[in-house]
């Protein structure tokens, strides 16, 4: 007979991985080639997931907008997602079928393993001969090793019988496991990543409990080996109990071992016994553990020979017992299912729940995603709409601001022009109440202390002048000013407004409203009337300088002045002295200048008039006098000349302090008119000026605080437009995710239907 079920392994496992992907049913897959085919696609998947999920992690941090916490994602714990599937992966990447065999003592555990290997690996014959957990797992080495549990290094396969066997001095504890590793080229079975576990008798350690915590727990089948020479045991039995109670629906294959005993009874014997072992194993199976159907359990019982399974497998087939071949045909029957059995299982319970969690995963993921690809288009039509009308916005504000310069320009000139009207106006009255201003002052005047007076009358004067120019143009100037600033304060106010621009305090037309401004109307008298000239010396009424100017008009009357300021240089109205040294530590302090006198113009009438009579005309002249004098006569001409003497001397007498104060007051008043009126024009402007600059000072601020609002909005603008770049970035960036998770999604619901998990 030829050996089955090895050639199709053989030539499924050698498939290129490519095709087997592009199968669309895994039947024509061997069994337990599905799970390394499941287990490799499953974790190609989540590989490609892993990268995406890291992929997807740094967009998120990339396209980072602030104040916007769904479009960044913070509602999706990609770190943790991301640190799932690499869990997955790795459990994935450690997983494995494994298979555990029990029963007790001598029931052929270690047989019906070599049977399967098909080879004498580990060790078996009479008695108790396995005294530990033995785990037999393919690798990819030429020679095979195992490890013990108290050391890392590698042993020599052929010392697994002197530490398994209970006979051994070197037995380990039975709790304990020896792993070795058999390479995969050796055996066909532990190709496709299956893990044999062999285990002592169940029934020589009370620690069952122990050995299904530590060994049991991750295992996909349970495979009983029980003596067909018996019915189950108490020991079987509660083995089971204890796995069931542990485990979720077990997977357990009872194997009724050494049936070649029943070679030498009867056929209606042997069904009769063969029928009473599986009644009673399908009754324990469903009934008391409940875990398959009556016609499910008839599928897990077997009755085989594993002894003569091996031989056979061995070529040693000379003292087989009668009806080997049946029995043979039943263990690779057995073989088939279990086979089935087992890459369903480990692939139900190694992925399943993986598939499911990853499956959830990418539906969140895909709903969020979607959300952000949503919530991100809108917000960039937000964007879209706010910058429009920010664009609009600033258009507005350029164009008015432009319009406001331009405007009050022209109205602050005019306004110039006005206050220049008001205060040489009022500049003008002044000076027409000019010598009422200085009859008001009140000075003691001594004639040695003239300078100081003069000082002091000056400053009287620019202090009432100042003060009453102040009093006529304040409120009318102050009405003119402050209705043109708050026009301008509320123009500007209004693109404040417009620009929405956030204010921490109160806004710059607030501000300039609050700000007074007087203008200066301070007159410097003392600089202004520094080329003052006084005459305080006595002067007749009928003196010949009076007399030349009262008949002879002004023109002669200053060429009669100039002559005697030439003849009279050395004589001056005032003698230096105290008055002169008083008057120049004055503020401001004048010169005085000295002009003729009387006695001068006496002294040029001697000097410079008598020699005229010693000319042609001066016979005519003292024909004249003579003919006088012999009309009145010599007493008129003494009574005349007595009174001339009387006048001079009365009016000498009456030249007192007080007369000579009211002549210099006089004196400074002309004077002070003529100057103030060459001033009026020159003291408007400088008020003019004055408003005007302070005008144009306070439109400059006005539109420099337009100007920051026009940053401002510059500035939101191109925060804008990054937003606007940023969220179709993360629109598109996000859509194209959505799609790769889509196909994510399909390939793990591909994988439960094409594995039915």
């Amino acid at each position: 007979m030829t050996q089955r079920g090895s050639p199709l392994r053989r030539t499924m496992s050698q498939m290129d991985y490519e095709t087997l992907k592009k199968t669309p049913d895994i039947s024509s897959i061997p069994p337990l080639q599905r799970f390394g085919f499941a287990k490799r696609r499953i974790n190609e998947i989540y590989e490609k997931f892993k990268d995406f999920l890291e992929d997807l992690e740094g967009f998120i941090g990339a396209s980072y907008i602030k104040g916007q916490g769904d479009l960044n994602g913070e509602h999706l714990d990609t770190h943790n997602m991301l640190s799932q599937i690499c869990n997955i992966v790795e459990i994935i990447g450690r997983d494995h079928m494994k298979v555990a065999f029990f029963g007790r003592t001598s029931n052929g555990k270690s047989t019906v393993i070599n049977s399967m290997l098909r080879d004498q690996i580990l060790p078996s014959g009479i008695g108790h001969t396995t005294n530990c957990f033995l785990s037999i797992t393919g690798v990819d080495v030429e020679e095979p090793y195992l490890l013990r549990p108290d050391s890392p290094d590698r042993k020599n396969a052929q010392t697994i019988k002197r530490l398994s066997h209970s006979l051994s001095k070197e037995c380990l504890d039975p709790n304990a496991i020896v792993r070795l590793y058999w390479p995969k080229t050796k055996c066909a079975l532990i190709r496709d990543e299956v893990v044999l576990v062999d285990s002592p008798g169940i029934d020589m350690s009370p620690d069952v409990d122990g050995w299904i915590d530590t060994h049991c727990l991750d295992a996909d089948v349970f495979v009983l080996v029980a003596n067909s020479e018996s019915t189950l045991m108490h020991s079987e039995k509660n083995f089971f109990r204890r796995v069931n109670a542990k485990l979720s629906q077990p997977n357990i294959f009872i194997l009724n071992n050494r049936w070649d005993c029943s070679a030498g009874e009867d056929v209606a014997t042997r069904d009769e016994v063969r029928s009473q072992h599986q009644d009673r194993t399908v009754e324990f199976i469903v009934d008391e553990l409940g875990l398959m159907t009556r016609q499910e359990a008839d599928q897990k019982v077997f009755f085989i020979s594993a002894k003569e399974a091996l031989k056979f497998r061995l070529n040693q087939t000379a003292d087989l017992a009668k009806g080997w071949e049946d029995r043979y045909k039943e263990f690779e029957d057995f073989e088939n299912k279990f086979e089935q059995c087992l890459s369903a299982s480990a692939i139900n319970t190694k992925f399943h729940a993986h598939a499911l969690r990853g499956r959830d995963i990418a539906n969140s993921l895909n709903e969020s995603l979607q959300k952000i690809e949503t919530q991100s288009d809108r917000y960039r039509k937000e964007c879209i709409e706010e910058r429009q009308r920010k664009e609009k916005q600033l258009e507005f504000v350029v164009r008015e601001s432009e319009a406001i310069k331009h405007h009050f320009k022209k109205k602050i000139e005019s306004v110039g022009s006005h206050v220049e009207n008001i205060v040489s106006e009022a500049l003008r009255e002044e000076i027409l109440r000019l010598s009422n201003t200085v009859d008001s002052f009140s000075y003691p005047f001594q004639k040695d202390y003239i300078n100081k007076y003069k000082n002091e009358l000056e400053s009287h004067l620019e202090e009432h002048l100042g003060r009453n120019l102040m009093d006529r143009c304040h409120n009318r100037i102050s009405r003119v000013y402050d209705d043109i600033k708050s026009e301008m304060c509320g123009r500007v106010k209004q693109l404040s407004d417009i620009q929405e621009s956030p204010l921490v305090g109160p806004s710059q037309p607030d501000l300039e409203l609050q700000n007074s401004f007087e203008p200066i109307y301070q007159i410097d008298c003392q600089s202004l009337f520094m080329g003052f000239q006084y005459q305080l010396t006595f002067q007749f009424s009928f003196g010949p300088t009076a007399l030349a100017r009262r008949f002879l008009g002004p023109r002669y009357s200053s060429f009669l002045q100039t002559l005697g300021e030439t003849n009279a240089e050395a004589i001056t109205a005032v003698s230096p002295g105290p008055s002169m040294a008083a008057g120049s530590t004055g503020r401001g302090a004048a010169a005085a200048v000295a002009v003729p006198s009387e006695e001068n113009a006496l002294l040029f009438i001697a000097t410079r008039l008598l020699p005229v009579f010693s000319s042609k005309t001066a016979l005519s002249a003292t024909v004249v006098i003579g003919g006088i004098y012999q009309v009145v006569g010599w007493r008129v001409i003494a009574a005349t000349g007595a009174v001339y003497v009387g006048l001079y001397g009365f009016e000498r007498l009456k030249y007192t302090d007080r007369a000579m104060e009211r002549r210099f007051k006089q004196q400074f008043c002309d004077y002070a008119s003529i100057k103030l009126h060459d001033i009026v024009t020159y003291t408007g402007n400088c008020c003019s000026t004055q408003v005007q600059r302070d005008l144009s000072a306070t439109l400059s601020r006005l539109l420099n605080s337009v100007n920051n609002g026009v940053a401002t909005l510059k500035k939101q603008i191109a925060e804008l437009n990054a937003e606007i770049s940023r969220s179709k970035m993360v629109h598109d960036g996000s859509s194209n995710r959505v799609c790769e998770v889509s196909e994510f999604r399909d390939e793990i619901s591909h994988f439960l239907r094409l594995f039915g998990t």
